[in-house]
């Protein structure tokens, strides 16, 4: 029994090795190909080196790479399928960023003016929006209730609610481009 495990731990460790020399071939012959190939994609040098480092810790995850006949071709797959994840989650993250209505940087007494104009305006438009609209958006940007607690209050879907707070942020932004002229 001692025996058969003192093998198994040396085949295992040569079969790591074999693996971790498959794997430091690669990339020594496709690293910089891989990262311009996921630079195209990602726009973003600093998300090809991550998701390229994703894909050779997945490589390196695999039991057997000698079964991949084709390693590059793997490695290449895995990493953009990596990449179009990066992507989507970017995506996503910027779907859900709040909406703001304007800038947060105003130093000057007659920038501060104009925020408080602003803010007057949006009041007003806010009043015209539909009242579970309006009472949705209230809790959400005043109150700063998440969408799942303004679901509970309002007994609505969380879709129900988000659509609300998108068609009252998308009417204040169209209002208050009228009421500000088109250019600003």
């Amino acid at each position: 029994m001692a025996v058969h495990k003192i093998h198994t731990d040396s085949t295992n460790t040569l079969k790591d090795e074999s693996q971790s020399a498959l794997i430091s071939d690669l990339f020594n012959q496709h690293n910089d190909i891989l990262l311009r190939f996921l630079r195209t994609r990602l726009q973003s040098d600093s998300d090809a080196h991550e998701v390229a480092q994703e894909a050779y810790v997945k490589l390196l995850a695999l039991d057997k790479p000698g079964a991949v006949s084709y390693l590059r071709s793997y490695l290449f797959k895995v990493a953009a399928n990596l990449a179009i994840d990066r992507l989507r989650a970017k995506q996503t993250a910027q779907k859900h960023q709040p909406l703001l209505f304007f800038d947060e940087k105003y130093p000057s007494e007659e920038q501060t003016a104009l925020v408080n104009e602003k803010v007057k305006l949006v009041s007003g438009f806010i009043n015209e929006l539909p009242l579970k609209c309006k009472k949705a958006f209230m809790l959400s940007r005043y109150h700063g209730m998440s969408t799942e607690e303004i679901a509970n209050v309002m007994r609505l879907s969380d879709r129900m609610v988000r659509k609300y707070l998108v068609r009252a942020t998308e009417h204040c932004q169209i209002r208050l481009k009228q009421a500000l002229g088109s250019d600003k």
